[in-house]
């Protein structure tokens, strides 16, 4: 896992509507500030999540964009949580 200085993917801000599924079984709809090849960053202000959660995400700008499975893997409590895909 990487840190706040050393990522290992260069982060692009993007505001983008993402659909937020927690287990159990529970959907959100937060907006994205940014994003890289490794996962997002989500604003939420709400305590819906803890790290280690599994999720899957999905952007609302496509239609029939594919649903990714994820890892909360920080909390900026009050603020947001970051995720990374499985696949890293």
């Amino acid at each position: 896992m990487s840190t706040i200085e050393n990522r290992r993917h260069a982060r692009i801000k993007h505001r983008a509507s993402i659909k937020v599924l927690t287990h159990p079984q529970k959907s959100y709809v937060l907006e994205m500030l940014d994003f890289s090849d490794s996962g997002l960053y989500l604003q939420c202000r709400e305590g819906l999540v803890e790290v280690g959660d599994a999720v899957e995400v999905q952007t609302l700008e496509m239609e029939d964009a594919p649903v990714l499975a994820a890892k909360v893997i920080r909390i900026i409590k009050g603020k947001g949580f970051a995720v990374e895909f499985d696949e890293y």
